[in-house]
């Protein structure tokens, strides 16, 4: 068993957790505001005072060795537990403030979450939220955000998951499209049909694939990352799209091809790591948005 002569410095501990989520070092006194040797020296420290080996060190960048993930959560617990010591000495118990990130699916956080968050604004004015609503969710692990809404939550690590909402997706088109080609009277009729898509580049995630769940040969136009994009081409005549009730209902420059069905159904999900939720702004931030989106069935389920 690893031994110490003294306890380890929370700066080296600090350090060492965004090695851990970054993957190098570089990344890590980027985001500390540090250089990078420091980084180095302050993870060499740290494993002498421990006497452990806490990172396999490679050229692609540093990862965990046994000894490194068996430091993590006591890490992070300490990272918790000096955020909330924070809060309550400086008298926020009561009070909320600070600055919490948010990732999001990019129509959502968009359309949805950021007009949203002008009521939380106004029941709390010194609380920043930083919206990050992104093609690519951002990353939990690193902790690139506190709080992420996604259709793929985390399935292994120290994570609160609760399910949001299920999303209904149907086929859109422009009515400049729907009169000038031929008419789509059954889902079988949409494989002949042209469509605007994601790429699928394997950056994605797999439940971003609704086409080939509905036609298994889609005859892609036009593809992009962006779901707004997509619905850009979409309305301006470019082809079929698989659009959420939220996105494709913005403006009535779009026709549901199947009004009121649900083609292909998708679980919306909120995700944090565990300790951060013991902080009260962390707290506030995702109780609201699961109210927000409680509030709003309407923007994700299609009417029977």
């Amino acid at each position: 068993m690893a031994r110490m002569d003294a306890l380890p410095d929370w700066n080296d501990l600090r350090i060492f957790l965004a090695v851990a989520r970054l993957g190098t070092i570089s990344l890590a006194g980027e985001r500390l505001g540090i250089e990078h040797s420091t980084v180095s020296r302050r993870i060499d420290r740290l494993e002498a005072g421990l006497r452990v080996v806490l990172f396999d060190r490679r050229r692609t960048g540093y990862s965990l060795t046994e000894a490194g993930h068996a430091l993590i959560p006591h890490a992070e617990r300490m990272e918790s537990a000096l955020l909330e010591a924070v809060e309550e000495s400086a008298g926020l118990g009561v009070r909320v403030t600070g600055s919490v990130r948010v990732g999001t699916p990019e129509g959502l956080g968009i359309h949805l979450i950021a007009p949203g968050l002008a009521e939380l604004h106004r029941e709390h004015p010194e609380l920043h939220v930083q919206l990050m609503p992104q093609p690519q969710y951002p990353s939990l692990v690193t902790r690139e955000v506190e709080i992420l809404i996604t259709l793929d939550p985390p399935e292994v690590g120290r994570y609160k998951v609760a399910r949001l909402t299920d999303v209904d997706y149907s086929i859109y088109c422009s009515p400049g499209y729907r009169d000038s080609h031929p008419r789509i009277r059954e889902l079988s009729d949409i494989a002949e049909h042209s469509f605007v898509d994601y790429i699928h580049d394997g950056s994605l995630s797999g439940h971003f694939r609704v086409l080939e769940e509905l036609t298994p040969h889609p005859r892609r136009i036009f593809t992009s990352t962006s779901v707004l994009a997509q619905r850009e081409a979409a309305a301006a005549g470019m082809g079929l799209v698989a659009l959420s009730p939220f996105v494709a209902e913005l403006s009535d420059d779009l026709v549901c091809v199947f009004p009121g069905q649900s083609l292909v159904t998708r679980t919306l999900w909120i995700a944090a790591p565990e300790d951060l939720l013991r902080i009260k702004r962390i707290r506030v931030v995702w109780d609201f948005i699961r109210e927000l989106i409680e509030q709003r069935p309407q923007c994700f389920r299609r009417n029977g």
